[in-house]
């Protein structure tokens, strides 16, 4: 396997990485990976896993993250939707890429990127989602973006900021996560989409795993929920299983 870093020109020129087979190919099959709320690029026990395979592998930090840095409570979803957008063109344009043949393992909030990007963009053509966010429940320890915006309205409506996830956000981060969640929009995707979730997920993610699957379907769009017994929010605990399922995945909807 082969690596190498990049950086975009454009948006908030995200820093990534490339992966590719260390036999010499082109028009590779692309996965593009999300990562969540925090993180950076680095490559999980799963990713890992999935090196040896014939595709490129595409990493990047998000704004507020990792390499690519920024002031973190300038964060919103739509930024970040935003980045991933850029990261795709980038994607399309390189010699190693089949632009027809783009993926997106998504994690945690790195899902909800994914989710409102592929609401109204094809893409993306397949998905593969872990610790899905699709509603505005996160942060539910502090009552989640909804309370936090209607009992701190005034002082965010005056300029002021919120505590949610230890991270102060003015009133656009809150308006932004709820409004624009992709519970809203997630029936306009057209790709097939797999919501892979662990049972020890917390609760929120299990449901919100469970309500994709279930609008997609209605939707009559390619999905399927696999949950892993035991599994915890990234899956790393169960690493074999989840590999397996993204390749399974992966050989039906991508390779």
């Amino acid at each position: 396997m082969r690596k190498y870093n990049f950086i975009l020109e454009t948006g908030d020129k995200n820093i990534g990485t490339v992966y590719l087979p260390d036999k010499d190919c082109e028009k590779l099959p692309v996965i593009v990976y999300s990562h969540g709320w925090g993180g950076n690029r680095s490559l999980g026990a799963v990713l890992e896993k999935l090196l040896d395979k014939n595709f490129a592998l595409v990493t990047f930090d998000y704004y507020g993250c990792g390499e690519t840095g920024g002031d973190y409570s300038y964060m919103t979803y739509q930024r970040w939707k935003e980045n991933l957008s850029d990261i795709i063109a980038w994607v399309m344009e390189q010699p190693f890429a089949d632009a027809n043949k783009i993926g997106c393992y998504a994690f945690s909030s790195g899902s909800t990127a994914v989710l409102r990007l592929a609401s109204e963009d094809d893409r993306i053509k397949t998905i593969i989602s872990v610790g899905t966010c699709i509603s505005t429940h996160i942060g539910m320890n502090g009552g989640g973006p909804a309370k936090l915006l209607a009992d701190n309205l005034d002082h965010l409506r005056d300029g002021g900021k919120t505590e949610i996830f230890g991270v102060e956000f003015p009133i656009e981060f809150y308006l932004d996560t709820i409004s624009n969640a992709p519970i809203h929009t997630i029936k306009n995707i057209k790709c097939p989409t797999l919501f892979l979730q662990g049972t020890n997920d917390n609760v929120y993610r299990c449901a919100d795993a469970k309500m994709g699957y279930e609008l997609l379907h209605a939707s009559n769009i390619i999905t399927k929920h696999t949950e892993l017994q035991g599994g915890n929010h990234g899956l790393d605990n169960v690493a074999v299983d989840a590999t397996k399922a993204v390749i399974g995945w992966l050989e039906e909807n991508l390779l």
